[in-house]
């Protein structure tokens, strides 16, 4: 599942691109100045005239605006508040890092988290996936500094599409049997050396193609 995954990413690019709405987390997630009073939460008119703007094309701005609308009424439901907090990439060996999580703290029903959105329909995270990427969540953000030892990972998806938004639903960590950080760095070195493979048997093809050779029987 894993190799047929990689394959599908380097077989082209997807028709549209999510950079929008992300663009717009710090509004939807209410981000709140650090040096002034509380501010109100941004109106919901204004991040769909930002999307606007960023988007390239009318499907982008329709998957784009789902997510963004199903994030909003989220946040505005559980009264959501964040601040700016820069969580660094994780190191895993060999100049590789990974990141799983938002440059921010973010106060859902008053109790502080480390958040992950994931808005993908197809090729997104599975239970499995998301013991993962809580795995890498706790290790760099709970483990690595004690100021953060109390702090509760959630992961955000989207259901499928009901008229002009997906709904958003939260996953937390809690009760989920975390993977070690041996653990995480075997799987990650893995799937870097399948996705070396994964290119080179696909340059191999485009070579083939091009000279004409086909494999010999």
């Amino acid at each position: 599942m894993k190799r047929k995954s990689l394959e599908a990413m380097r077989a082209g690019r997807p028709p549209f691109s999510y950079k929008p709405v992300r663009s717009c987390f710090g509004d939807i997630f209410n981000i709140q100045p650090e040096m002034f009073g509380k501010t109100a939460r941004t109106e919901w008119s204004k991040i769909q005239a930002e999307l606007v703007r960023r988007c390239r094309s009318e499907d982008e701005l329709a998957h784009n605006k789902r997510v963004a609308r199903g994030l909003y009424e989220f946040a505005s439901e559980k009264r959501i508040m964040s601040r700016k907090q820069e969580f660094f990439p994780l190191a895993m060996g060999l100049g590789r890092k990974v990141t799983f999580w938002l440059p921010m703290v973010v106060a859902i029903e008053d109790q502080p988290h480390a958040v992950f959105v994931e808005p993908r329909r197809t090729r997104g995270l599975t239970a499995e996936g998301r013991r993962f990427a809580f795995s890498m969540m706790h290790e760099r953000i709970r483990a690595a500094d004690e100021d953060f030892a109390g702090l509760k990972l959630a992961i955000v998806r989207f259901g499928d599409p009901e008229g002009d938004k997906r709904a958003a639903r939260l996953f937390t960590d809690e009760g989920v049997d975390l993977y070690g950080l041996d653990e995480t760095e075997i799987m990650v070195s893995s799937t870097y050396e399948m996705w070396r493979q994964v290119c080179e048997d696909r340059e191999r093809e485009a070579r083939s193609k091009g000279t004409g050779i086909g494999p010999l029987i």
